[in-house]
């Protein structure tokens, strides 16, 4: 009968997969997925997986992002949203969340969460190099990052290379550090979201 054959399958023909979503800003979330070996149609594609993430991170504008497989630092693979998970082998299978592109204006950009999102792409593209910055664009959003991090400067908390600790770029060094401390001294407050998004549309070659 139908329902037999459809305990059959329950029973059978279905497993489960482990999927490990990375976020930007290095925590992650752990899905479990059912897949069926013999039923690809009723698999889970890679848009069912994209949108749990979204709704985990409460993401509205959903078009700059999505979920990659990194072959090496500078190489990946979107997912494509008509994939089944189950394609990906793999006792666990691991995605990261990634943007696809840098929006030409993001004062267009309407969430919190996104313009945090994309903050924290920036800075990962710049830090392991794969976005190249001008010097002195690199120093103005090091000094950007320090504020968000530390707050407003402090010269009985901030002495010496203060900033040494916080990993801002490749081969950092200490002339950089200098002019991100410099800039830094001089900002009271948090620096908006949108100072940091801003740099991104029309200042990296």
């Amino acid at each position: 009968t139908t329902r037999g054959i459809n305990r059959r399958e329950e029973k059978g023909l279905r497993d489960m997969l482990q999927c490990r979503v990375n976020f930007l800003d290095d925590t992650y979330f752990i899905l479990t997925i059912k897949f069926f070996f013999f039923l690809p149609q009723r698999n889970a594609l890679g848009q069912d997986l994209f949108n749990k993430v979204c709704e985990h991170l409460d993401l509205l504008e959903r078009d700059y992002y999505g979920l990659v497989m990194w072959d090496s630092p500078n190489s990946c693979i979107f997912i494509s949203a008509s994939v089944p998970c189950m394609l990906v082998s793999g006792p666990v299978t691991e995605f990261f969340v990634n943007i696809k592109f840098y929006p030409p204006d993001p004062s267009i950009l309407a969430e919190d969460i996104t313009r945090y999102l994309l903050c924290l792409q920036l800075r990962k593209d710049i830090l392991i190099g794969r976005l190249p910055c001008p010097p002195d664009i690199l120093a103005l959003l090091g000094s950007y990052t320090v504020q968000s991090t530390i707050g407003d400067y402090d010269p009985n908390l901030h002495k010496n290379n203060y900033v040494s600790e916080i990993v801002l770029a490749p081969n950092q060094s200490e002339e950089l550090g200098e002019r991100i401390m410099e800039l830094h001294s001089t900002y009271r407050y948090p620096v908006p979201t949108i100072k940091l998004t801003h740099m991104s549309s029309n200042t990296f070659v």
